[in-house]
């Protein structure tokens, strides 16, 4: 084990250098032009990379290690490493952004659900969100103050070797200074060019006082230089360090905030014990109300597979009649078999999509990850799956969608082109909105008013409904979202843009 430890120290450090190899090539690349730099920065990778597979060689025949799989697993993890630092301060520093704004947005929630005086779950659900964000502000934070140090440090080195080549140049040019004064008279110089021994020599030294005067003069300018260069990195180092005692500050503000909010979390969880049987009934009335939501999805969807299946067997009993057909005149229509293979390959497993709605499916599919919100803002304080219930112990609560959290007066908007197919009413739920995307379908609950019918074609961010308020429950605005593939439900959370 402790060769393996050795082994992996040394291919460690020529790990190290290729790293910083790389770094200062790519720095000498970009003097040049973009397919220059494409060229030597690959050329430079490439080498780099049989160099490595060298040191794995050589280093296993000195170590005499067989166990390849455990050196190519422990060079993965270090690879993974390295990777994992990679991101950048300005990532981090769009990330710290992001969070602040959606712990204000929901510190603007929790007022609003705080003037009744009433202890809610909706209240609950709003600061376990916010704790979250918190959190992960400060993790962002921490991780800023990482990147900050090793920048501070980086600047520090550079400053160290500015000192020490300024201390260079300026002994150089002392020692200069004091050669000229030694030769500062113009007969000095004229004796030390007629003393040669021939016009050559002559000429020779000649060119070397020349050359001498303006190296002194390269000299000087260089020392204003690296002094010009030490001031600057002087400066940003200030800036560096005055960013990290922010950030510090900053750290230090946010933990004491995440302190209070837990102990309001406490307060409001303790609050909420006392109404369990309350909560237990509004839980089974949840249930009730997903079955039935869950019961008219699965007839819209029944239905589309009936119609699927009746057009394939359809298709079927053509294509039987065209082989019959076929076969009596032994003559084999090429195009026909050609619009039968492509039929098949744009036909859904369950729906039956026109070339149209195929489209619709497809650009949908190519779009997870960046589909817009349907709310203009909100935050989601109930995620999807199964997961415990925040207050009620051993009872597990289970979403098929997302609860997005918003103000009061917000409407709901289609997250993509598609057609109404169905609007219902359900106890527990209000108005629901079934929009169908070809293969996909979009679910929208807890509506009030809808301002669309079925079968019209909405547009992407076109609002569909204004979401209800209950004004039983702090005004509470949460709109429920699904969103289905076929008979599969999927994740809103890796559909949606991450704008919140």
């Amino acid at each position: 084990m402790s060769m393996i430890l050795k082994y992996i120290s040394e291919f460690t450090q020529k790990f190290i250098f290729i790293t910083s190899s790389l770094i200062k090539i790519k720095k000498i690349c970009e003097l040049f032009s973009c397919e220059a730099r494409l060229a030597a920065y690959f050329s430079f990778l490439r080498k780099s990379c049989n160099l490595i597979v060298h040191w794995f060689q050589v280093l296993n025949l000195k170590y005499k290690i067989l166990n390849l799989k455990l050196l190519i697993v422990c060079f993965i993890l270090l690879i993974t490493s390295f990777a994992l630092q990679a991101q950048t301060r300005t990532e981090l520093e769009k990330k710290h952004k992001k969070t602040q704004e959606e712990i204000k947005y929901t510190n603007n929630l929790l007022k609003h659900t705080k003037r009744d005086k009433k202890i809610s779950m909706n209240q609950l659900m709003i600061l376990n969100k916010k704790i979250n964000a918190r959190q992960e502000l400060i993790n962002t934070i921490t991780s800023e103050i990482a990147s900050l140090i090793d920048k501070i440090d980086e600047k520090q080195r550079n400053i160290q070797n500015l000192e020490n080549n300024l201390e260079k140049l300026k002994n150089n040019y002392a020692k200069m200074i004091i050669f000229a004064y030694k030769t500062r008279s113009s007969y000095d110089k004229l004796v030390f060019i007629l003393s040669a021994k021939d016009f050559n020599n002559a000429y020779r030294r000649l060119k070397y006082l020349q050359q001498y005067a303006d190296f002194r003069k390269k000299q000087m300018e260089a020392i204003i230089s690296t002094q010009q260069d030490l001031s600057e990195k002087i400066a940003e180092l200030k800036v560096k360090k005055d960013d990290k005692e922010n950030l510090l500050s900053e750290e230090k503000q946010e933990t004491n905030q995440l302190t209070n909010e837990k102990s309001e979390q406490k307060k409001i969880l303790k609050g909420l014990k006392s109404k369990e049987k309350e909560l237990a009934n509004k839980l089974s009335q949840k249930k009730l109300a997903d079955q039935k939501l869950q019961s008219v999805i699965n007839e819209l969807i029944a239905e589309e597979i009936k119609k699927a299946e009746k057009a394939r067997k359809e298709k079927i009993r053509k294509e039987k009649e065209l082989k019959e057909q076929q076969a009596k005149l032994n003559v084999k229509n090429p195009k026909i078999d050609a619009s039968v293979n492509v039929e098949k390959k744009t036909t859904s497993a369950v729906f039956d999509l026109t070339p149209a709605e195929q489209i619709v499916s497809d650009k949908f599919e190519a779009n997870k990850g960046k589909l817009p919100w349907p709310v203009e803002r909100g935050v989601i304080t109930s995620t999807f799956g199964e997961h415990e219930h925040p207050v009620l112990k051993g009872i597990k609560v289970k979403n098929d969608g997302v609860y997005i959290s918003t103000t009061q007066g917000s409407t709901a908007r289609s997250i993509f082109d598609g057609v109404i197919s169905k609007i219902i009413s359900i106890p527990g739920k209000n108005k629901a909105i079934i929009i169908r995307h070809g293969d996909f379908l979009t679910v929208y609950s807890n509506l009030k008013e809808v301002n669309v019918n079925v079968g019209d074609k909405v547009k992407s961010k076109q609002k569909i409904g204004v979401i209800y308020s209950d004004s039983e429950d702090d005004n509470k605005t949460v709109l429920e979202l699904q969103i289905w593939h076929g008979t599969i439900k999927q994740n809103p959370e890796y559909w949606l843009s991450n704008f919140n």
